[in-house]
């Protein structure tokens, strides 16, 4: 299969975002909190405005999508954010929670979510690339489309002299440590009593230094 590495058009943001619901699927406790009902049209059409407003609206942002080039289908896609020492990602916002307690419970899976790499970005002196999503088609992975994606965001770090991170699942664990990056932190997010119920949180945080060619 033949793939290329192009920046995502405001008319991918539909398709990505649906990608990105069937690649991580309905049992991913912190997908399903930020992105409520993301699996219904309506909750896709809403997602894919929220990644559209932030590609539209937050410099930061890369959102590189990985096409098919012989059927021109996207089968995959990654978020990048290239952050300054002390940058930060906007609070979680929006109406899109059908409860006040939902939007809560989401706002503090991701303010712990988000610890280790602000943590990160706070001590690294210089740029880090954070590798926010990553998503490949279920029907099209292993054939390169999540490789491919990384090499792009591994030269874009390289070219700009930046220390890489990522919140890795299992399932991402091994691409990742292909390219550089290494486990610093097991993660399991704590929440008050009245969320002990909800299903567990957890993932490993890993770093990817500057390459030693950039330090030179």
């Amino acid at each position: 299969m033949a793939i290329t590495i192009d920046f995502c058009s405001a008319q991918d943001f539909h398709r990505v975002f649906s990608l990105a619901s069937d690649a991580f699927g309905y049992d991913t406790a912190y997908h399903n909190a930020l992105y409520p009902n993301h699996y219904s049209d309506a909750g896709r059409l809403a997602g894919a405005e929220r990644f559209r407003h932030i590609s539209n609206t937050d410099f930061k942002n890369r959102f590189t999508k990985a096409t098919d080039t012989a059927t021109g289908e996207i089968i995959g896609f990654a978020r990048w954010i290239i952050f300054a020492s002390g940058e930060r990602e906007p609070e979680l916002s929006g109406d899109f929670w059908e409860t006040q307690d939902e939007k809560n419970y989401a706002a503090c899976l991701y303010e712990g979510f988000l610890r280790p790499r602000r943590e990160t970005v706070d001590a690294v002196r210089g740029l880090v690339v954070s590798l926010d999503i990553l998503a490949v088609d279920p029907k099209h992975q292993r054939r390169g489309g999540g490789t491919k994606l990384m090499e792009w965001g591994v030269k874009l770090a390289d070219e700009v002299g930046a220390e890489m991170c990522v919140e890795a699942s299992p399932a991402g664990k091994q691409l990742y440590e292909r390219h550089g990056f290494r486990v610093t932190e097991k993660v399991v997010l704590m929440v008050p009593q009245k969320w002990a119920d909800r299903p567990v949180v957890e993932y490993v945080f890993m770093r990817r230094p500057m390459t030693t060619a950039v330090l030179q």
